[in-house]
């Protein structure tokens, strides 16, 4: 039974399937006034005068800047994978696999990344940097259970659903490409500290894919009417997944009271 039509976000998924290679403006700016037209959508087509919006890894990038661009119509900001600043990230990241080597006793990794230095915080070449000294080894025990349990279901989505199972791949990798210099200028510590919002983040306290040491660091900095950081003990990236018990808890029992005052 072929899967129903919806929309996914410009470049990925169904919408991939539907333009491929042609889709223009795969960009954090245009996806993000996609957001925007989704959120002005929902509130007609609901009769709401506000609603929440949640980001997760790249999308608390797009949600961010939803928020800044429209304030009016979220009566709440969740983050969870909340990105900071490449820099921040691809620093935090280094010093984990310089420390796993050191505590692992393996000189000669220690030597190479040494050699290396931290990598430049326009570096584009960081993933495969990262693959190679086998970082999602160092992902919490969680996420690296949650990523077996995707692949262990790909096999037979692939065989049922041949045509959007391409999609969604070259989707991925499609957008990849494409707002990877977005996602490289990042610094919301400089460019988003003023939220005009209700602001939470709800995070893995493990997480290091986004690292929450960064994401915490940025919290502070954050400026909005209220505000409130939940970490997720035995947590990591994949929170809302891999906890989505203490998840929905967090967000019925801290976010939905004050989006609610809020007017959500």
């Amino acid at each position: 039974m072929p899967l129903p039509w919806c929309n996914d976000q410009r470049g990925a998924g169904h919408t991939f399937g539907r333009y491929g290679t042609n889709t223009p403006d795969v960009t954090l700016d245009h996806i993000s006034k996609d957001g925007v037209e989704l959120a002005e959508y929902l509130c007609r087509e609901l009769g709401k005068k506000k609603i929440i919006v949640l980001g997760h890894s790249w999308g608390s990038l797009v949600a961010t800047r939803m928020v800044q661009m429209r304030p009016d119509l979220f009566a709440a900001y969740v983050g969870t994978g909340q990105v900071a600043s490449w820099m921040a990230m691809v620093n935090i990241q280094y010093d984990l696999l310089l420390a796993k080597a050191r505590r692992d006793g393996s000189q000669a990794i220690v030597k190479e990344l040494e050699a290396i230095g931290r990598p430049g915080p326009t570096n584009a070449d960081h993933f495969n940097f990262l693959n190679k000294y086998h970082f999602r080894s160092l992902w919490a025990p969680s996420d690296q259970e949650w990523l077996q349990h995707l692949r262990s279901q790909a096999a037979e989505l692939k065989a049922r659903e041949p045509e959007q199972f391409k999609n969604l791949e070259d989707g991925m990798q499609f957008t990849g490409e494409h707002v990877l210099p977005d996602q490289i200028a990042t610094n919301l510590p400089k460019t988003a500290c003023y939220i005009h919002t209700a602001y939470f983040v709800i995070q893995g306290q493990d997480d290091i894919i986004s690292p929450t040491q960064a994401a915490v660091d940025y919290f502070k900095c954050i400026k909005a009417p209220n505000k409130e950081l939940i970490l997720i003990p035995n947590a990591g990236h994949f929170a809302f997944m891999t906890s989505f018990d203490k998840f929905l808890e967090a967000l019925t029992s801290k976010v939905r009271p004050i989006a609610l005052a809020r007017g959500a």
